[in-house]
């Protein structure tokens, strides 16, 4: 028996799942299910009733759990002790980031935060920001970097940066040579959109219905999975899109794309920073969420 055993126990009791648990850990089910065996070896007793849905606690595994509890909180609170007196945090991190986040901005937040905390592991996910709310919800991931506010009561979401969505047009487009145009010639535009889930669609339509624009009224006439493909759909010339202002720097440089403003229509946004309510954090965990909200990262 180690500590690593007990800490991949504990994680699939919490997701009572070895599969969810060997995501969370980023390593195979089997590996998942050797470690329990061997713990189950050692005891001389099963820990967990198997299912076809969900695995559960024995009655051992019960008793195991309680003490697993206090055996991690006193680990942690060790590492946290020692930090301190040492300047060394370690550990480790798993953050989901939304496409525009975890392309263009939390790269440079994770190599500024390894500056100064090089023994702490980051294993990042990017996906779209209902994925990640999910993931978070359900403790797959210890923190979330989303686009959009998150509508789920299980979660607490705090704005960490703001960020400016654009409309941009394909170098040469008759509107190009305008600083701002009509919503009326924005609807009118062919548009090329990320998909729904996407937290800059959410914000884009959300600012649309405020305004009063009908969704159907929209001339869609792509949707994509991904900024890039949205940025490279826009410079062939098959539409207009709305992009984060952080997604296209090197094309505005390029003059591949050209940005223009709606007349009268906000774009602004906040990036959220989301976490569960009540669930107890390592102190790496936190420090990393004390990291973003104080925005460190920026200087």
């Amino acid at each position: 028996m180690n500590f690593h055993q007990l800490y991949i126990f504990k994680i699939v009791a919490d997701k009572k799942s070895f599969s969810k648990a060997a995501q969370v850990l980023f390593i195979s089910q089997p590996a998942i299910s050797m470690q329990i065996k061997s713990l189950e070896d050692h005891f001389g007793t099963r820990l967990f009733e198997r299912n076809t849905h969900q695995v559960n606690l024995t009655e051992a595994g019960r008793v195991l759990y309680n003490y697993v509890e206090k055996i991690l909180s006193l680990v942690d609170e060790a590492e946290k002790d020692i930090s301190a007196l040492t300047g060394c945090m370690r550990g480790t991190l798993s953050i989901g980031a939304s496409f525009t986040l975890g392309e263009y901005v939390i790269p440079q937040v994770i190599g500024r935060f390894k500056n100064q905390y090089p023994q702490v592991k980051v294993f990042l996910q990017v996906t779209n920001t209902e994925q990640i709310a999910k993931r978070v919800s359900k403790n797959i991931l210890d923190l979330g970097l989303v686009e959009s506010h998150v509508d789920d009561q299980e979660l607490v979401a705090s704005p960490f940066l703001q960020d400016e969505l654009m409309v941009v047009l394909p170098a040469g487009h008759p509107l190009a040579g305008k600083k701002s145009i009509s919503l009326d010639e924005f609807v009118a535009l062919p548009l090329v959109l990320r998909e729904q889930g996407s937290g800059t669609r959410k914000v884009t339509e959300e600012r649309l219905r405020e305004a009063g624009v009908e969704l159907s009224a929209l001339n869609v006439v792509m949707e994509l999975g991904s900024t890039e493909a949205v940025k490279k759909a826009v410079e062939a010339g098959f539409g207009a899109s709305i992009i984060s202002m952080w997604a296209v720097q090197k094309e505005l440089k390029l003059c591949t794309l050209v940005p223009v403003r709606i007349k009268g229509f906000s774009l602004l946004r906040n990036f959220y920073l989301i976490y569960k309510k009540n669930r107890s954090h390592t102190s790496v965990v936190k420090e990393f969420g004390s990291f973003i909200e104080e925005g460190a990262f920026l200087y």
